[in-house]
C-alpha cells in the first residue's frame, strides 16, 4: 500500500472554514490554532504534531517563562533574579511554577506526537534528560521534516478513508 502525500491528510475532511479534525496534524497552523490544538489535546499521545503546532508553543512558553523572569527582576530590582534567584515565593515564580505544571501534561504530549509525525517513536523524548547532547539531538528530531510513513502513529480507522 503507497502512502498518500501528508500534506494532502485531512483535506477532504476539511469543514467548511478549513479545520482539520484534532486526530489530523494541522500543518501550517496559526498562532491561535496552534495553542487551541495544544490545549484540546491536552493529554493525547497518540497520532501527530505538525512542526507549526509544536514550535508555536514552544515559542508561547519560553515567552511566559522570558517575561515572568523580567517581571521578577523588575519588581525587586535585581538585574541577576533570572539567573541567581533562589526558591522563593514571589508572584513571577508561583506563576511560572503554576503555568509549568498546568501545561507539563499537554507539553509532553505536544512533544511525542511531533516526534511521531517525524515517524519516530515518541520514546526518544526521554533522550531530553541528557544534558546539553540528548538537548541538541532532540531538537534536530523535533525539527525534523514530516515524514509520510508517520501516518502509522494515526488512528486506524484513518487509513481506511479515501
Amino acid at each position: 500500500m503507497s502512502l498518500p502525500d501528508p500534506s494532502d491528510y485531512g483535506k477532504h475532511e476539511q469543514d467548511s472554514l478549513g479545520t482539520i479534525p484534532l486526530r489530523l496534524p494541522h500543518y501550517g497552523a496559526s498562532l491561535p490554532v496552534a495553542m487551541s490544538r495544544f490545549f484540546r489535546k491536552y493529554a493525547t499521545f497518540s497520532g501527530r504534531a505538525g512542526r507549526a503546532e509544536f514550535w508555536w508553543w514552544g515559542l508561547v512558553s519560553f515567552a511566559f517563562s522570558l517575561a515572568m523572569g523580567l517581571l521578577g527582576a523588575a519588581l525587586t530590582g535585581d538585574a541577576t533574579y533570572i539567573y541567581d534567584q533562589p526558591i522563593a515565593w514571589d508572584a513571577p515564580n508561583v506563576l511560572t511554577t503554576l503555568f509549568g505544571l498546568a501545561t507539563l501534561v499537554p507539553s509532553l504530549a505536544v512533544t511525542w506526537r511531533r516526534l511521531h509525525d517525524a515517524d519516530l517513536s515518541g520514546g526518544w523524548f526521554f533522550l531530553g534528560l541528557i544534558p546539553i547532547l540528548g538537548w541538541a539531538a532532540l531538537i534536530i528530531m523535533l525539527a525534523r521534516p514530516r515524514v509520510a510513513s508517520g501516518i502509522r502513529f494515526d488512528q486506524a480507522n484513518y487509513l481506511e478513508h479515501p
